[in-house]
This record gives C-alpha cells, structure tokens and sequence, in this order.
C-alpha cells in the first residue's frame, strides 16, 4: 500500500531539494578547480602550460570581472593599501544593493611605472569578482567614484612565485629575474604591454597569515 506523507516527509523532501538545488548552482557558478594558494576563495580561472627551454611557468586567463580602483603614488605598497580599503569598503556594503560580497583571491596590482625615479607610478589595484557575479548583469555597482567594475581580458603571462611578506624591492627583483627567463626563452617574447614595461604584483593571502604565503609576478608574453 501507498503511504500518504507526513508534513515531517514532505520537510524532509523539500530540505533535500532545496539542498540538490544549491549543490547544482554552485557547481555551475565556479567552474574552475582553484590552486592551494587560493585558500578556497573564489579565483579566477586559468590554464597553465611550461616552457621546454627554459621552464617557464605560462598561464592564460579567461576574460572576467573585476572590481578595481586606481592610485598614483611612488610605492606599490601605498598603493595597496589604499586601494584595498577602497575594495574592501566596496564588498563590504558600500554598493548600490548593500550587499556584503564574499572576499576572493587573488589582490591584483597592474604596475604602470612612472617615467623616472621620483615620478609616480600608476597602480590599478582589483579584488575578482565572485563566480556568483560573473553574469551578464554583473555585480552591484560600486557607491564610490574611485571604485568601478571591469572586464579584464588578461590573456598570457609568464608567471613568477615567491613566498613572504613581499615589498616593493621584492616585487621589482622577481620582475627583474622574470625578464631575464623571458628574454632566454626562444618559445615565447614579450606582448605590447610588457615592452613599456608594465607588469603585475599579484598578492593570495592576509596580512595575518604567517606561513606558506603566496605572491606572483605576471609579464605579459605572446608566442614567438
């Protein structure tokens, strides 16, 4: 004989596809497997291929959003942290629909050095936008002026990690001996953007965590 459900059974039931439900839209949402250093934060999503010459470690990035601001200034470090608060307040409510966003990894800073050694420099610095938001609608919309929502089609880099609490004579020394590896390499040369001498400092963890930190260098590269 057939039983008619209990109200507890039809709970049950509900719970179950409600549940089967955010299983399958989160799964659709964040298609990528993030790397360790992710720290199971929302990343963007890349594929990766090694040089035979001279190893070099060559990463393409798909085209997504980001939230990010811009700061002028003769350290990279100062730029950081202004930039970051700006960010910060942004996911944290200061948006058209004050919504709270879940921080992601990584801290993107797009380096555009001045013209000489007492001229600022230009940092873009950009938090990604979660998977939830990489729609056609995108994200709530930044409050603040100095705050804005782009698509960045970032394409390859030829990728540097190093560990510590990185300063900016550690992000110009990797940028330095990334140049190096990439002027040896038969394989791939330098793009447009990297020839003026532009790179990225790319920064995975919170100034609280102690051990096992994560930093990049990025210098665009295209085939030879």
């Amino acid at each position: 004989l057939l039983k008619t459900p209990t109200s507890k059974s039809k709970a049950q039931m509900k719970f179950l596809l409600a549940s089967l439900l955010m299983s399958t839209s989160v799964s659709a949402e964040n298609p990528f497997s993030a790397p360790w250093f992710c720290h199971d934060l929302d990343c963007p999503s890349f594929t990766t291929r090694e040089t035979i010459d001279s190893s070099l470690e060559i990463r393409s990035y798909d085209t997504l959003q980001w939230a990010s601001t811009v700061v002028e200034t003769a350290s990279a470090s100062d730029a950081g942290d202004i930039a970051f608060h700006r960010l910060f307040d942004y996911i944290s409510g200061a948006n058209e629909k004050q919504e709270k966003i879940d921080m992601t990894a990584p801290v993107l800073n797009y380096i555009q050095p001045g013209a000489g050694p007492n001229c600022n420099s230009t940092f873009t610095v950009s938090f990604f936008v979660p998977w939830q938001y990489q729609t056609e609608s995108g994200p709530p919309l930044p409050t603040s002026s100095s705050v804005f929502i782009e698509s960045k089609d970032l394409g390859e880099f030829a990728v540097s990690s190093f560990g510590g609490f990185a300063d900016d004579n550690d992000m110009v020394q990797e940028a330095v001996a990334l140049t190096d590896k990439i002027d040896e390499s038969k394989e791939v040369d330098f793009n447009d953007d990297a020839t003026e001498g532009n790179y990225y400092f790319v920064a995975y963890d919170s100034p609280y965590r102690l051990m096992n930190r994560h930093n990049e260098d990025w210098i665009g590269v295209k085939d030879v």
